[in-house]
C-alpha cells in the first residue's frame, strides 16, 4: 500500500509521542483533541497497523510505532534542516562560497577580507583556493569558482571584470646604498643584480621597458615564479626585485625582515582584475561577499601608492 501521510501528521504523531498524551499534544500545538483523535486515525490507516494503546497511566506506544517514531523524527529534521537551508540561501547565508585566488594575494590579502566579512556573517562558509591566474579564470567561466581574483589577461571576453592596479615597489637588499633614497630609478639600478619573475610576466616586461627608455643596463641574475620568493632572495642579499605592495608588506612585518622598500620611478602596476563568470548569475551568498572583496582590493590599490612601512600598514 502506498503511504501519502503529510507533514502536519507526521508533527502531530511526533508531539503525542514525546507528550505520552492526545490531551497534551493537543494543548501543545494549539489543536483541538478531536484533530489529534482524526489524525493519528488517519496516519493509522494509512500505515496500517495501531499506533497508540490506552492504558491506566494515558496513551501507550505500541512497538511498531516505536520504530516509526525513530523514522519520524529524521524525516522531520530533515525537513527542519532544509527549510533553515532554504532561508539561509535566500538571504545569501547558506552555501559554501569559492573564491579562487592568485598566489601573490592569497596568504596576504585574502585572509583580512575574508576575516570581515566572517565576522559580519559568522554562519558564511568560505573556500579559498590558490591557483595560477589562467586555471582561476577558466574555472569561473565554467562556474566552478564563484569569483576570483587573477592577474590580467587578454582572453578575459567571458567574464564580469572589475580591473585594480597595485603600485609595485623595489626591495633593495641589507645595507644597499639606495635604502635612504625617497625613490629608485632605472638608472639607480644599472647593471646591478636583478630578481624577476619569468620573462614573460607583466613585472618584468614593464621594468625592462623602464631600463630601456632610460638607457639603462639591465642584469638579470635570477627568474622565480612568485614575488614572495623574489623577496626571501632579495632578503638574501642576491639582488634588487620589484614587488607587488602585498607580498612587500607581509615580509616587511617578519622578523627576519632586511630588506628596505621603496618606491620605483616611473611608476609600475601590477594590473589584476576581480571577475565573475558572465553567464553564471552570481549566488546572493557571492553578491553579499562581493563589497568586502571590492572594499579591500580598493584600499590595497590605495595603500600602494604610499611608501612601504610598517607603521604604514596595521592590521584592521
Amino acid at each position: 500500500m502506498k503511504i501519502r501521510h503529510n507533514l502536519r501528521q507526521l508533527q502531530i504523531f511526533q508531539e503525542v509521542v514525546r507528550t505520552g498524551s492526545l490531551s497534551k499534544a493537543a494543548r501543545r500545538l494549539e489543536l483541538s483533541q478531536p484533530a489529534v483523535s482524526t489524525a493519528i486515525a488517519n496516519l493509522e490507516e494509512e500505515v496500517g497497523f495501531l499506533l497508540f494503546r490506552r492504558n491506566h497511566y494515558g496513551t501507550e506506544l505500541t512497538a511498531e510505532a516505536q520504530h516509526l517514531a525513530e523514522g519520524v523524527d529524521k524525516v522531520l529534521a530533515s525537513v527542519k534542516h532544509l527549510g533553515e537551508l532554504s532561508e539561509g540561501l535566500r538571504q545569501g547565508q547558506a552555501g559554501k562560497l569559492t573564491l579562487g585566488c592568485m598566489p601573490g594575494l592569497s596568504p596576504s590579502a585574502m585572509p583580512q577580507i575574508m576575516a570581515d566579512y566572517l565576522h559580519d556573517h559568522p554562519s558564511s562558509q568560505l573556500s579559498l583556493q590558490t591557483f595560477s591566474s589562467t586555471k582561476i579564470r577558466d574555472w569561473v567561466a565554467e562556474g566552478q569558482f564563484d569569483l576570483g581574483v587573477i592577474e590580467t589577461q587578454d582572453d578575459l571576453h567571458e567574464l564580469e571584470v572589475t580591473l585594480y592596479r597595485l603600485r609595485m615597489h623595489i626591495a633593495l637588499p641589507p645595507e644597499s646604498p639606495l635604502a635612504q633614497r625617497s625613490a629608485v630609478t632605472a638608472n639607480d639600478l644599472d647593471d646591478q643584480p636583478m630578481i624577476t619573475l619569468d620573462e614573460h610576466h607583466q613585472s618584468t616586461l614593464k621594468l625592462r621597458q623602464a631600463f630601456r627608455a632610460s638607457g639603462a643596463r639591465f642584469r638579470g641574475v635570477i627568474e622565480t615564479h612568485l614575488f614572495p620568493s623574489a623577496i626571501s632572495l632579495v632578503n638574501a642579499g642576491l639582488g634588487h626585485a620589484l614587488v607587488d605592495p602585498v607580498s612587500a608588506d607581509s615580509f616587511l612585518q617578519r622578523r627576519d625582515c632586511r630588506v628596505t622598500v621603496v618606491p620605483f620611478e616611473p611608476a609600475i602596476d601590477l594590473e589584476i582584475a576581480l571577475i565573475t563568470s558572465r553567464f553564471h548569475p552570481p549566488s546572493r551568498h557571492c553578491q553579499r561577499f562581493l563589497p568586502y572583496l571590492e572594499a579591500g582590493l580598493a584600499a590595497w590599490q590605495q595603500r600602494s601608492r604610499q611608501h612601504l612601512q610598517v607603521s604604514q600598514y596595521p592590521s584592521e
